[in-house]
């Protein structure tokens, strides 16, 4: 029998070959005798500790449409106000208080928005991300 040895046949064995020794050194040793079984079982974990509630909505500072990520976005505080020729998907009626990401409630004046983290919209306000609320 004649041995290859070509490229052809090095590539042929080098994943078989890593294939055998990853499967040889992940092996986990079996138990043996000697090993004490654990006399209890393992306690249930505890509970995550809650999380540290988010700020007041009162307390963020209202968005200013001068803001570089508001002007991005086309934020207005009043919708109509919208630029209609740079956003075409702008249809009247549409507001931060009817879009899915406003958090805030209804017949709130503003609420937190995570299109702009850490700031308020104004509830008839807009900006290009908004998404119908479901």
């Amino acid at each position: 029998m004649t041995l290859r040895t070509n490229r052809r046949r090095f590539i042929e064995i080098v994943p078989i070959s890593g294939l055998a020794l990853l499967a040889a050194c992940s092996k986990t040793p079996e138990p043996t005798a000697t090993t004490p079984a654990p006399a209890e079982p393992m306690p249930t974990p505890a509970p995550a500790p809650a999380t540290a509630a988010a700020p007041p909505t009162a307390s963020l500072p209202m968005l200013d449409e001068k803001e570089s990520q508001a002007q991005a976005l086309g934020y207005v505080a009043d919708a109509t106000r919208a630029d209609k020729a740079r956003f075409p998907v702008y249809v009247s009626g549409n507001q931060c208080s009817n879009c899915a990401v406003y958090l805030g409630k209804a017949g709130d004046a503003a609420g937190a928005c995570p299109i702009f983290p850490g700031k308020q919209v104004l509830a008839g306000g807009w900006c290009s991300a908004w998404v119908k609320k479901a």
